[in-house]
């Protein structure tokens, strides 16, 4: 996120963040009891959390959770704080319109296709088959959904973001809904549970997946795709104590004061199998969403060399040679 929606959640989070010096090069133990941070694991509700560094733009702390090894911000946000965030309309519309390109609408065929072979739907839509139900948490301004119902599902979402709802009943004719995920009381209603970009995001990403759980059917789908910790995160870390705390602009990139968290693979899969979920597929992918050069703006990378450092690494990235800094996982439900 960007502009006044990125100085919102700042806001937000100094005044939740805890004083302290800079890091030095080893990660610590955290003992000290803190009112504004969270005191277990989102994931596993370990009690051994390792203070991996304190954001310098953000003021905030990232913990790994000695283990899971799940790393997430620290620091406590509320739903309403959140909702707040994501109320800001400018920035929405500037991340969604960021968003709408060739590159994340041809994922977004590539899931749908196989969710249907998973479904053993017919990869043609036919309307006198059974339209399988699918739920897109986070839906955005519905873009996803408008794929989907094209492609022979029954649509259903949900958003916090009140412009994203407008949006999205005015260009794709789609209703969301602005109740959280654990609000909604379908249990066993859904054939599919799609979660795009939206685990990162969540306050509670293991309560997250047992609500998504909860709302499919027996040998219901659900596909998740999330930014993953990856070789990038590793080499950022080792630049930041190395500095001994005093430089996290390559971390800030990734942890935000939107995105709250970060899998690994084998924790996002280990967590899954422990919710209820068997795996189906699971593939680390180098897929960026947004032009190069806002990433690189975002490091501080001069005007004038964006350009060709940009096209560099798009042929890397086209040639999968860059960091693999997404996942994209399918799974099904459990019968219990």
């Amino acid at each position: 996120m960007k502009g006044q929606m990125m100085r919102v959640a700042q806001r937000l989070f100094e005044g939740s963040a805890t004083a302290g010096t800079c890091l030095p090069s080893a990660a610590r133990e955290i003992d000290a009891p803190d009112p504004h941070a969270h005191p277990l694991c989102k994931v596993c509700q370990g009690r051994d959390l390792t203070l991996l560094y304190r954001s310098q733009k953000y003021g905030f702390q990232v913990c790994r959770c000695a283990s899971c090894r799940f790393v997430f911000v620290r620091n406590k946000i509320s739903e309403q704080e959140l909702r707040q965030m994501y109320s800001e309309d400018q920035g929405f519309q500037e991340f969604a319109q960021a968003m709408a390109n060739e590159k994340v609408e041809a994922r977004h065929r590539r899931a749908l296709q196989e969710i249907k072979q998973a479904l053993r739907m017919p990869l043609e839509s036919d309307v006198a088959q059974h339209q399988p139900v699918l739920f897109d948490v986070g839906s955005g301004t519905g873009a996803f959904l408008m794929a989907a119902r094209e492609a022979g599902f029954e649509v259903h979402g949900n958003e916090f973001s009140t412009t994203a709802i407008r949006m999205a009943r005015e260009t794709h004719r789609i209703e969301l809904s602005s109740l959280a995920i654990e609000e909604d009381e379908r249990s066993g209603y859904f054939d599919v549970i799609t979660l795009w970009g939206v685990i990162e995001h969540a306050l509670d990403p293991r309560g997250l997946l047992e609500n998504s759980f909860r709302l499919l059917r027996s040998g219901g789908l659900l596909f998740a795709y999330t930014p993953v910790w990856c070789l990038y995160d590793n080499i950022a870390l080792g630049f930041s104590r190395a500095s001994l705390g005093h430089w996290t602009r390559l971390l800030d990139r990734r942890i935000t004061t939107a995105h709250l968290q970060l899998f690994s693979q084998p924790v996002l899969e280990r967590t899954l199998a422990n919710v209820g979920f068997n795996l189906i597929s699971s593939e680390r992918v180098c897929e960026y969403n947004l032009h190069l050069a806002a990433y690189l703006e975002s490091l501080g990378i001069p005007a004038r060399a964006r350009g060709g450092i940009a096209w560099a690494l798009e042929q890397l990235i086209e040639r999968g040679l860059f960091f693999r800094n997404n996942i994209r996982v399918l799974c099904r439900k459990r019968n219990r």
